[in-house]
C-alpha cells in the first residue's frame, strides 16, 4: 500500500481495514530498513498509528508537525513521499535518520536534540496567528523529554497563550533511551493509572449527549460533578492547572480513537495536550521485551534479533569506572537518560547508592554535579559530545567559576556516522577550551582511556576526557614517545603530522607514505603542553595539523597561533551529513591518500624543501 502514499492526503481514501493494513505495512518496512541500515527501532514501532491519525486529521505541510528529538520520524517518513528512497534510511546520501528540512518541505525541522519541539511548536504558532493563518501546529513529546527543562519553560509561555492553535501530543511509553525516572515519570504512572475514570466519564458524556432535547443540558450541568470526582479519583492535573486543555489517556494503537480526539483537539482552536499511551517496540516481540536495547541498534538479524550491549570505549570506560569505584569510596557516576549508551548499567548495578541517572537534564546533570564536588566527592558525568553542547553556561558558571573538581566523560566524541549532523561531536574541545581551568585529555586507545580518567579523576579543577564511538582502532603505537604530547620519530623531519584521537591511526599510514614525516599525537589537546610541542616539533618544516572537529577555536588554531605560517590546518568547517564513516572521512579529507597528496602539494607549492 505504501506505493501508492505519495502524501498524507492519500491517506484520506482508505477505510478502515485499509488503515489497519498500513500500519502493518509501515511496521514491516521500519523492522526491515532499521535491520538493514541500523536506526532507532523501538521508539519509532511505538508511535505508527499515532503518526497515520495526524496525518489523518492535520493537513500538513500546511500544518506543522514537530517531532521532539527528530528520530521517531520514520511513519511520517513512509507518509509523505519518501517510501521510495526509506531503503536508503542513514546511508551516506541516503534519507536521515532525524527529521530534515533539507530532505522535505514535510520536516520543519532539523531536529536531533530533546526537549527543544514544544518551543519551536509555540514560535511557529505565534508566526501563524501574527500572519492571520488558521493552520494549526502539532509538537509531539515524549514523556522522558517532558524531563528535560526547555519544555517547561514553554509550557509556561503556552499556558499564557490561550489563543494559539496548539496541540501538544504527550507520547507517553515510560520510556527515554533507558527506562524513565524521578518525580515526573511518576506523576505519569498516577495519571496512565486514572485511565478508568477518562473512559468513565467519557461514557457519561456519550449517554448524556444521546438524550433527546435535554442531553447537551445535563451534560453541561454535570461537569461541576465531573469535576469534583476528577479531583478526588485523579488530584489536579498539572497541565489542567497550567491553563492548558487536556485530553487523555488514549490507547496509542487505537487509530481510530485517536482521530476522534484529535480532531476534538483541533476543534476547539487553542492549546491542547493529548496524552498518547504508546508502547516502544510495539509490533517486534523483542522490541517490545527490550525497548532500551532496541532504542537504537546497528544491523541486525530481524528474525533472530540483536544483541544490544555497549561496546568498544563506551564499554571500556564502564569497566573502568567500576575497577576505579573500587579503589575510591568518593568516586560516583552521573547521567542524563544514558546509562546503557554510556556504559553505565554495571556500575549502576554495581554501586546504586553512588550512580544518579538524572533523566534528559543535562544542565542539571553538570550542576548536580558542582555540588557533589563542592561537597566532598568526586563525579563523572558521562555524556554524549552533541549533548555536552547544552551545559556550556553550567561549565562556566557552576563548575569553572566554583573550582569544582568535576570530570566530564565526553563519549561519542568526533563523527558519529549514521546518526549523522545532529549527533557528530564536533564542537567540544573548541568549546571546553574556552573555560578558565580546563583541562582534556583525548586517548586514542582503551589504554590510553584508563590512564586518562585516571589523570583526570586525581587532578583538580573540571576535566574532561572525550573519546569517540566504537573499537579502538588497532595500528602501531609502538616507538611513541612522551607525556601530554607523544612522537614517533625523534630528530628532525621535514614533515610532522599533528592529530588527537580517532585520526591517530590515518596519522600514522600517511607518515609512512610520506617517507620523511612525523606523527605527533596530542594526548592532552588543552591547555597544550607548548614545552613538549616545541620539542617534537624541532627543525619541521610543515606542520600538517589532522583534526577531527570543528576548525574555529580548534586545536589547529592554536598551533598556528604560536608556529605560524609553517601550520596547515585540516579540521572541519560546518556541519556534516551522515554516512557510513569510511564515506564521511574520504569526503573530509581524513584518509592516508587525501593527507599524503595534500601534504606533498602544499610542500610542492612552498617549493620547500629538506
Amino acid at each position: 500500500m505504501l506505493e501508492n502514499i505519495n502524501s498524507p492526503r492519500d491517506l484520506d481514501k482508505l477505510d478502515r481495514a485499509q488503515i489497519e493494513a498500513l500500519s502493518r505495512e509501515i511496521r514491516e518496512n521500519i523492522i526491515d530498513a532499521v535491520s538493514k541500515n541500523g536506526g532507532h527501532l523501538a521508539s519509532n514501532l511505538g508511535i505508527v498509528e499515532m503518526t497515520v491519525a495526524l496525518h489523518r486529521v492535520f493537513f500538513v505541510p500546511q500544518d506543522t508537525i514537530v517531532f521532539d528529538v527528530g528520530h521517531q520520524g520514520y511513519a511520517h517518513k513512509l507518509l509523505t513521499g519518501r517510501y521510495g528512497r526509506f531503503c536508503t534510511l542513514r546511508k551516506y546520501g541516503g534519507i536521515s535518520g532525524f527529521t530534515n528540512r533539507e530532505e522535505s518541505e514535510y520536516d520543519f525541522v532539523t531536529a536531533g536534540h530533546s526537549g527543544t519541539a514544544l518551543s519551536t511548536a509555540l514560535g511557529k504558532a505565534e508566526a501563524n496567528k501574527l500572519g492571520h493563518s488558521d493552520d494549526y501546529v502539532v509538537a509531539v513529546i515524549g514523556d522522558g523529554s517532558f524531563t528535560n527543562g526547555e519544555t517547561f519553560e514553554a509550557l509556561d509561555t503556552c499556558a499564557t497563550l490561550s489563543d494559539l492553535r496548539l496541540l501538544i501530543v504527550l507520547n507517553d511509553n515510560e520510556m527515554s533511551i533507558s527506562k524513565n525516572v524521578g518525580g515526573l515519570s511518576r506523576y505519569f504512572s498516577r495519571v496512565r493509572a486514572s485511565r478508568k475514570y477518562y473512559d468513565f466519564k467519557r461514557g457519561v458524556e456519550h449517554f448524556l449527549n444521546k438524550i433527546p432535547l435535554v442531553g447537551r443540558a445535563l451534560a453541561k450541568a454535570t461537569k461541576k460533578v465531573k469535576d469534583f470526582i476528577k479531583r478526588i479519583v485523579v488530584g489536579t492535573n498539572l497541565f489542567d492547572s497550567l491553563g492548558i486543555n487536556y485530553l487523555g489517556t488514549v490507547d496509542g494503537r487505537d487509530e481510530a480513537r485517536l482521530e476522534d480526539v484529535f480532531r476534538e483537539a483541533r476543534r476547539r482552536a487553542c492549546p491542547c495536550i493529548v496524552h498518547v499511551t504508546t508502547k516502544k517496540g510495539s509490533g517486534y516481540a523483542p522490541a517490545e521485551s527490550s525497548p532500551d536495547v532496541y532504542h537504537s541498534v546497528p544491523p541486525f538479524d530481524k528474525d533472530a534479533g540483536c544483541v544490544g550491549a555497549p561496546s568498544g570505549f563506551s564499554a571500556e570506560f564502564g569497566k573502568i569506572m567500576c575497577d576505579m569505584a573500587s579503589d575510591n569510596d568518593k568516586l560516583v557516576a552521573v547521567c542524563a537518560a544514558m546509562t546503557d549508551g554510556t556504559g553505565l548499567a554495571g556500575f549502576s548495578e554495581k554501586y546504586p547508592d553512588r550512580f544518579f541517572d538524572v533523566g534528559i537534564a543535562e544542565e542539571h546533570a553538570a550542576t548536580f554535579c558542582a555540588g557533589l564536588a563542592l561537597g566532598g566527592y568526586t563525579p563523572v558525568f558521562a555524556v554524549y559530545s552533541t549533548f555536552a553542547q547544552r551545559i556550556y553556561d553550567q561549565l562556566i558558571h557552576d563548575v569553572s567559576l566554583q573550582k569544582a573538581h568535576v570530570v566530564f566523560a565526553i563519549d561519542r566524541a568526533g563523527i558519529v556516522a549514521s546518526d549523522g549532523v545532529t549527533h557528530h561531536g564536533l564542537f567540544d574541545v573548541a568549546m571546553m577550551s574556552t573555560v578558565p581551568g580546563m583541562k582534556i585529555y583525548a586517548p586514542d586507545s582503551y589504554a590510553e582511556l584508563r590512564r586518562a580518567l585516571g589523570d583526570a579523576i586525581s587532578s583538580d579543577g573540571p576535566v574532561a576526557v572525550r573519546y569517540p564511538k566504537g573499537s579502538e582502532i588497532s595500528y602501531d603505537r609502538a616507538g611513541f614517545t612522551g607525556k601530554n604530547v607523544l612522537t614517533n620519530k625523534e630528530g628532525r623531519s621535514r614533515t610532522a603530522i599533528v592529530t588527537y584521537s580517532r585520526l591517530g591511526a590515518c596519522a600514522v599510514a600517511a607518515a609512512k607514505m610520506i617517507g620523511d614525516a612525523k606523527v605527533v599525537r596530542l594526548y592532552r589537546v588543552h591547555p597544550l603542553d607548548f614545552d613538549e610541542l616545541d620539542a617534537a616539533l624541532d627543525g619541521v618544516n610543515l606542520i600538517y595539523v589532522l583534526e577531527e572537529g570543528i576548525k574555529s577555536g580548534g586545536v589547529g588554531e592554536k598551533i598556528a597561533a604560536r608556529y605560524g605560517i609553517r601550520v596547515f590546518v585540516r579540521a572541519i568547517d560546518g556541519f556534516v551529513p551522515h554516512g557510513d564513516t569510511a564515506s564521511l572521512d574520504a569526503s573530509l579529507g581524513f584518509t592516508p591518500e587525501a593527507v599524503k597528496s595534500e601534504v606533498e602539494s602544499i610542500l610542492s607549492a612552498n617549493n620547500t624543501n629538506v
